[in-house]
């Protein structure tokens, strides 16, 4: 039974919880509302990353395909709102020397809109399905690892409690790829 719109959000909600309210309830933010949007968008990505690949693993392609096109929503609104909370800080960021963590999340960003453009347009005439669906898994795996990593390697909201949170959420996104290559793989194997 595949799963509906209602449970894949419930299963959203379940995973963005926990970093959401960590984030806060933490006394980082030192009244900066725009850091607080910012963390928050981030804080929801995370988990909604979380689950994403279980979605197509569950063979949920609508609910994928809209959680997908959030959480690159929330990823561009959280880098928006650093960018006009300090935009030197943002390009310097963003540049060759920016600290790994900044590197980190530029190479997740561009997996993750790679991801959903590929997402979006689906296998054509350009790409076999399992060229397709090697570049989707490849890019979604690259995105979970790096965008994890820099919010664990970033001093902010989500640390202490946080890190084991994010390791986890990035574990859970991790086997949800392989369970959705392997759903995948068994779809294809049975239609032969």
């Amino acid at each position: 039974r595949r799963l509906g719109a209602r449970g894949a959000a419930a299963l959203v909600a379940v995973a963005a919880l926990p970093p959401v309210v960590l984030a806060l309830v933490s006394d980082h933010f030192a009244g900066e509302p725009l850091l607080l949007a910012s963390t928050t968008c981030a804080a929801l990505a995370v988990g909604a990353i979380a689950v994403q690949p279980w979605l197509a693993a569950t063979r949920a392609v609508r609910p994928h395909r809209a959680i997908g096109a959030a959480i690159v929503v929330l990823v561009l609104l959280h880098v928006a709102l650093l960018y006009i909370l300090a935009p030197d800080d943002a390009l310097f960021a963003m540049s060759p020397n920016g600290p790994t963590r900044a590197r980190m999340a530029l190479i997740a960003t561009v997996a993750l809109l790679v991801a959903a453009v590929l997402g979006a347009i689906g296998p054509s005439s350009r790409l076999s399905r399992t060229t397709w669906r090697v570049l989707h898994a490849y890019l979604a795996t690259v995105t979970v690892v790096l965008g994890v990593g820099h919010a664990v390697l970033t001093a902010g909201a989500l640390d202490g409690a946080g890190t084991p949170l994010l390791v986890g959420l990035g574990a859970v996104g991790a086997a949800g790829i392989g369970a959705a290559v392997l759903a995948d793989r068994r779809v294809r194997t049975s239609k032969y």
